[in-house]
């Protein structure tokens, strides 16, 4: 691929920007008993609806690059440039958050806890946050070989691959949760990562003008808002209280919604500030939990500290928001100072960030 599409880096922005909105939340809901703040918990399910998006947009991203048939990769670069640099990462963050863990868990340190934290990272028991992490090696691994498939099949078979992803992987669990049956026929709620990526094939593929055509007459941006308030008035205002994970039907259409109006209504061309940006944001998501954990568990303060004294000045809900942007805001500035350190040193920034 021959230029830079600069609609991709902002893209790459604001989901870093989410998840770091979305660890804010669900930080405090892993560990509070949200039953005692039932109108704080709604603007939790509204706030974490719209910006669930992030994971997803991440991984329409990665397929849109990666399956794209314009751009040749190896096996061996794959497994020897992409794969080396998210497993570098994935250990030289993973273990030291494994020790944390240890420490707090013992109160004290131990000169084997390194490698009991190693041990860990290959066990997949480190810091939630780095799930995404072997994900996306797995993605990475299959690349070449998916890459090959997807060349091999007409397009249409493609668009029946992805539909029958979304219903069995989506839809149906849905319906199953919807109904409160625990039983029923669905596929596995991990392959909508799969349905995720090759998407990101389609858009790469696709031919220009059609999305062009619906973000510059206003459709896409539409009915992105349209999708954002329905769920958030659902939370708000409409007592509903289901949660799923980045299966979740309405959080799957508004990924490709924004990804698909960015696509085709953001100039191609990429800018220095955005490109700047981008460089530093994985970086700025391997570490802003270490701010938010420092805040939650040893400080003890999280959103929900101020929000008794700030709800008499204000209705709880739009308290409840105030404080949340406050706490995302601070985590971004100190994640973004860290993440600007850490890339200043050259080894890191080489082969790990």
């Amino acid at each position: 691929m021959k230029e830079r599409e600069g609609f991709l880096d902002k893209l790459r922005v604001m989901a870093t920007c989410a998840v770091i909105m979305l660890h804010t939340m669900t930080g405090v809901m892993d560990s509070v008993d949200m039953s005692l703040y039932p109108e704080e918990k709604k603007v939790f399910l509204a706030g974490m609806d719209l910006v669930c998006w992030c994971v997803p947009v991440f991984l329409v991203i990665s397929g849109y690059l990666f399956l794209n048939p314009r751009r040749q990769i190896s096996l061996g670069k794959m497994l020897t440039v992409y794969c080396r640099r998210i497993a570098l990462a994935l250990f030289l963050f993973g273990v030291p958050y494994g020790c944390l863990e240890l420490i707090a868990a013992e109160g004290d340190f131990r000169l084997g806890m390194p490698g009991e934290a190693f041990l860990m990272v290959l066990r997949g028991e480190s810091w939630s946050h780095m799930w995404y992490l072997y994900l996306i090696l797995l993605l990475y691994a299959v690349t070449p070989l998916l890459k090959r498939g997807l060349g091999a099949i007409p397009r249409w078979a493609v668009y029946i691959a992805l539909l029958l992803l979304f219903l069995g992987c989506s839809v149906l669990p849905y319906l199953h949760e919807l109904s409160g049956r625990e039983e029923g026929f669905a596929l596995p709620g991990d392959g909508i990562y799969f349905f995720y990526y090759i998407c990101g094939y389609l858009f790469a593929t696709r031919e220009r003008g059609r999305l062009e055509r619906m973000a510059g007459k206003g459709i896409l941006p539409c009915l992105t808002l349209l999708l954002c308030v329905g769920m958030a008035a659902s939370r708000l205002w409409g007592g509903y209280t289901l949660q799923m994970a980045y299966n979740y039907p309405f959080t799957v259409l508004l990924a490709l919604l924004l990804f698909a109006w960015k696509a085709g209504a953001e100039e191609r061309q990429a800018s220095p500030f955005w490109r700047q940006a981008v460089a530093l944001s994985f970086t700025v998501y391997l570490i802003h939990p270490v701010f938010l954990n420092l805040a939650y568990k040893f400080f003890h303060v999280t959103p929900l500290s101020g929000a008794a004294s700030l709800s008499r000045l204000m209705p709880a809900s739009l308290s409840m928001g105030i404080l949340l942007l406050v706490f995302f805001a601070g985590t971004a500035i100190l994640s973004l100072s860290a993440a600007w350190i850490l890339y200043r040193i050259p080894p890191l920034r080489k082969y790990a960030l």
